[in-house]
């Protein structure tokens, strides 16, 4: 594994004894993400994670009776999430598999979806995997980080775009888009911790959805 991943999942726990309490804390972060994945796709659907990390995600999902399969190019990770979901009892499954060629996973999914993966890519390089997952899954899903990032860790190689401009590069890979959301409330300044003290939830949330807010995402449906 390259040291620079070993090193993030390393700072989230991944690797330790105690790697639940990061995972009850990455799932309480998503949980608007988890909610718009219900909207659009019901229990037993299958859903595909690209750049599934250690595979809270996939555990998570498959208790509430998705079939989901979690992919990623690193050995180490795949091994990991499958011996976590183990102790779980989880019912997710995980393979080493590359995001650029998913010919061997093609129209088997309900729903294919990328949590902080392809913003490591330049705009052309992500229109090409969300045309490969598209391939695999009737809705796509792509989360990335916004600019306020910065507060929270930094930004080193990350692409950041706006709601808009990620829908830009949903349309471009050949989908219509469905839905465009944000989440992930802000407390770093004095500003952002008014505006969540003061503003009221379905304001902060129309703010979150136009980008004010740790995450956005977009929802493609393939033509």
């Amino acid at each position: 594994m390259a040291d620079r991943w070993r090193e993030y999942f390393d700072s989230y726990g991944a690797f330790n004894s105690d790697w639940l309490k990061s995972a009850v804390a990455h799932w309480g972060f998503h949980e608007v993400l988890y909610g718009m994945i219900q909207r659009y796709c019901q229990p037993t659907s299958r859903l595909l994670d690209v750049g599934c990390g250690p595979g809270w995600s996939d555990m998570y999902l498959s208790s509430l009776g998705y079939k989901v399969v979690g992919i990623d190019n690193e050995p180490t990770l795949v091994e990991l999430a499958g011996q976590q979901a183990a102790r779980l009892g989880a019912t997710a499954e995980f393979q080493v598999a590359d995001a650029f060629d998913l010919s061997g996973l093609e129209g088997q999914f309900d729903l294919a979806f990328s949590c902080g993966v392809l913003e490591h890519f330049d705009r052309e390089v992500t229109v090409q995997l969300l045309k490969e997952q598209a391939k695999c899954a009737k809705y796509v899903l792509i989360q990335i980080p916004t600019k306020y990032t910065a507060y929270a860790g930094g930004i080193t190689d990350e692409r950041i775009y706006t709601v808009d401009e990620l829908a830009a590069i949903v349309r471009d890979s050949g989908m219509d888009v469905v839905a465009k959301f944000g989440y992930g409330d802000l407390g770093a300044t004095q500003v952002h911790a008014a505006s969540r003290r003061f503003l009221p939830r379905a304001a902060l949330r129309f703010l979150q959805n136009r980008g004010y807010a740790y995450c956005i995402a977009v929802i493609g449906k393939s033509r």
